[in-house]
């Protein structure tokens, strides 16, 4: 077990006093609350995948774009088990209240690269996801990043062809509806 405190994560000692961990006593963490120790794997993970596979680290098929959709994955699956334990009967009710009901996949553009995500449903088709809203094709970020080219002065065309270089994206030709 452990605990942040003053930006460090310190193992809970045991009742013979001696920590989880013994060659690890405290932890510097992120401002994302990430461990360091989590973060120097990856970065191993990623310095392997470059060097052994020859596969891009960054883009499509490297690394970053499925750690980004394993986040997603998770963080939908908790928005769906607070959603059904706060309906009546909890989760997995078989008395007829709602329970979970397959997945439908729904491709996002992240600041990443594109991330297809499984999207819980539930029998009632109460369940609405925080993390993506229907209709939604992008990821807020994503949109703060566009605001953000245009304030620096960018044209709409450079900006098109900065969303097509960096992530693939291809505008739709036709006029805005």
């Amino acid at each position: 077990m452990s605990y942040t405190v003053g930006g460090r994560v310190n193992r809970a000692c045991t009742a013979s006093g001696s920590s989880a961990r013994a060659d690890v006593k405290s932890m510097p963490v992120s401002p994302n609350g990430l461990s360091s120790e989590l973060l120097e794997e990856l970065a191993a993970l990623a310095a392997e995948k470059v060097r052994g596979e020859g596969l891009p680290l960054m883009g499509e098929g490297g690394l970053p774009p499925e750690l980004a959709q394993h986040l997603m994955q998770a963080a939908l699956e908790a928005q769906m088990d607070e959603h059904l334990a706060g309906r009546a009967g909890g989760r997995g009710s078989r008395s007829g209240g709602n329970m979970r009901n397959g997945y439908r996949a729904k491709k996002v553009m992240t600041e990443v690269s594109a991330v297809t995500g499984q999207v819980p449903r539930d029998r009632l088709g109460t369940f609405r996801p925080r993390l993506l809203p229907a209709y939604a094709r992008r990821t807020g970020a994503l949109d703060d990043l566009v605001l953000s080219l245009t304030a620096k002065g960018l044209t709409s065309g450079e900006i098109v062809s900065h969303l097509a270089q960096t992530y693939g994206m291809t505008p739709s030709t036709g006029p805005p509806s």
